[in-house]
Parts: C-alpha cells; sequence; structure tokens
C-alpha cells in the first residue's frame, strides 16, 4: 500500500466539502484531476469511500471511519514537519569549536561577535582545552572545528596555518640584567626557567629545539597556568619562556621585561577541520572570521605573530 499525506490531505478536503468541483477548486487542480486521486486511493484501500449521484456526494461508513484516522495521521505527519524544521533551524545556528584556552580568549571573542552581527540568535558553544582534547573532540565529532598547534597526523583531519607564533622570556627584577633583549638558546640553559607542562604544545616546541641541539631542556618549574607562570616571575622565582600569543590575555604581562629568543622555534597555530563532510553555513562563516582575527594579529604584532609558513614547492 502505497498512499502519500497529500493523497489524504485531499481526501480530508473532500470528505469536509462533500464536492468535488469546490475541492477541486479549492486545491488549485482539475476536477478530473481529483477525481483520478480518490479513485486511486481507493483503488490501493481496497475500499469505496464515496457514495456518488448525479446530484451528491456523501462518505460511505467506511470512509467516514478513514477520516478519522486521516486527520490523525495528517496531523501527526505535520507535527513531525514541524519538529524536524524546527530541529533544522538550531542546527542551522549551532555551532561547538575547541580551542587552547590562550588561544580561545585572544581569537574567540572577536569571532563570536562577529556571529552575533551576522546570525541571528547564534548558539555556540566554546571548549577552552589542552590542543589534545581539542583534537579529540574533533575525531569525536563533538565540534565542527578546532583551533590548534601542530598540525595533526591523523588521516582524518586537515590543518590549515593560520600563523606562526614566537616564543619570549620574560624577566623581572634582580633577572632583567642577566636577560639581554635578544638571547639564544644556548644561553637560556643556564638561568632558571619556569614552564608551562609537558602537555603544553609551548613545551612541546620547546623541548623539540633542544633536541634539534642535542640538549636536554630542563626548567626550574613547570605550572599549567600562564598567568601563574608570569606571578612566579614577578616574584622573581625565575624567567619564564613562553609563546608571545598566550601571554596578550595577561595585563601584568607589561610590568615584565620582554627578550627575543633569536633563534626559538616558531609555533604554528591553524584550523583543523575533519576531511570527510562539508561545515555548516555558520561554521563556514565562524572559520572565515578566526582567519580575519588571525591577520589581524599578524598585523598589530609585527616580529612576534609571524605569517603562515610559504607553500613547499
Amino acid at each position: 500500500m502505497n498512499i502519500s499525506p497529500k493523497q489524504l490531505r485531499m481526501f480530508l478536503a473532500l470528505s469536509e466539502s462533500l464536492n468535488f468541483s469546490k475541492t477541486a477548486e479549492q486545491l488549485f487542480m482539475t476536477q478530473p484531476s481529483l477525481s483520478k486521486v480518490i479513485r486511486d486511493l481507493e483503488a490501493s484501500l481496497g475500499l469505496t469511500l464515496f457514495e456518488r449521484t448525479t446530484r451528491s456526494v456523501r462518505l460511505t461508513a467506511g470512509g467516514a471511519n478513514l477520516a478519522t484516522i486521516a486527520r490523525t495521521i495528517v496531523g501527526e505527519y505535520e507535527a513531525g514537519l514541524q519538529r524536524m524544521q524546527s530541529s533544522a533551524e538550531q542546527a542551522a545556528v549551532q555551532l561547538s569549536i575547541a580551542a587552547w584556552p590562550s588561544l580561545a580568549q585572544v581569537v574567540l571573542p572577536e569571532v563570536c561577535a562577529a556571529l552575533e552581527q551576522a546570525i541571528n540568535a547564534p548558539r555556540i558553544t566554546l571548549h577552552d582545552c589542552a590542543n589534545s582534547m581539542c583534537i579529540q573532540r574533533l575525531l569525536n565529532h563533538e565540534v565542527d572545528f578546532a583551533l590548534a598547534s601542530v598540525a595533526p597526523s591523523h588521516p582524518d583531519l586537515q590543518y590549515q596555518e593560520l600563523l606562526r607564533d614566537r616564543f619570549m622570556v620574560l624577566s623581572h627584577g634582580k633577572w632583567r640584567a642577566q636577560v639581554p633583549h635578544r638571547i639564544r638558546l644556548e644561553q637560556l640553559m643556564h638561568l632558571p626557567l619556569i614552564t608551562l607542562t609537558d602537555a603544553s604544545t609551548a613545551m612541546r616546541y620547546m623541548s623539540a629545539a633542544y633536541l634539534n641541539r642535542g640538549i636536554e631542556y630542563r626548567p626550574k618549574m613547570q605550572v599549567e597556568q600562564m598567568a601563574t607562570v608570569v606571578a612566579l616571575v614577578k616574584k622573581e622565582i625565575g624567567v619564564a619562556v613562553l609563546p608571545y600569543l598566550g601571554t596578550k590575555t595577561i595585563p601584568s604581562v607589561n610590568e615584565l621585561q620582554t627578550s627575543e629568543i633569536s633563534d626559538g622555534p616558531l609555533r604554528s597555530v591553524g584550523i583543523v577541520t575533519r576531511r570527510l563532510g562539508s561545515p555548516t553555513a555558520i561554521a563556514t562563516t565562524a572559520m572565515q572570521e578566526v582567519q580575519a582575527v588571525s591577520q589581524s594579529l599578524i598585523q598589530q604584532n609585527p616580529g612576534w605573530i609571524l605569517p603562515p609558513s610559504p607553500p613547499k614547492r
């Protein structure tokens, strides 16, 4: 049995008017076309729905029973369509992004503000978490895209570099005189270094830079939050080695001496997406805004935040 909601709606319209001509006009169709729809419906059901004479049309007992059932079916179908449309409308304004905390603080507020202007009532979820967790959330389909560092090697993901971030040394008090404004990696090893933990991309980049020189990178202290690192430097516990971008949200950094690591690593920052599937319209808009903010950061912080690497030939 192959009966469509459209056929049931036509049947219900005729069951209420009991007039083929008026019903056909109401449905913007010809009377013969309506008659054929009813005949096809009766053939599918194996049931006569209307008694027709030259003067009148009326429902049969079976037709009256079907009308009661059809109203329920059509009502449930239309309610389901409304729920589907509502769900689609909600999905169109839903966005989920993962980014490590300092990047989330520097980039995503401007992105969210732009989305508020471009899209009616967007529903945005931000996951500020460690770099590895950002990638895992993307693989688990928990987020539309991730802002991360270090291009993932996973075959299901792709990476678009946005910028490169230089590392800096922060010093204060008694340590200022021992840290020149330009310093080399080898010189740093003689200082009490305070860094982020091994889970951070900053530690991974610095460890790799020293490993390439055959030197083990052994900081004096490691902590999880950049604000804590800065607070320790202000107390003259040691000097900090941090990526420049991560310090932009800490106002007290301005009280410290900033030194450039002349041969230090450059931390890559980019957008990570899944290879399969297409991003939603709101995700596409958000990624465009991320690119715009990244360009602005490069222009506003020359020498510290650099453009993406040139393409390989």
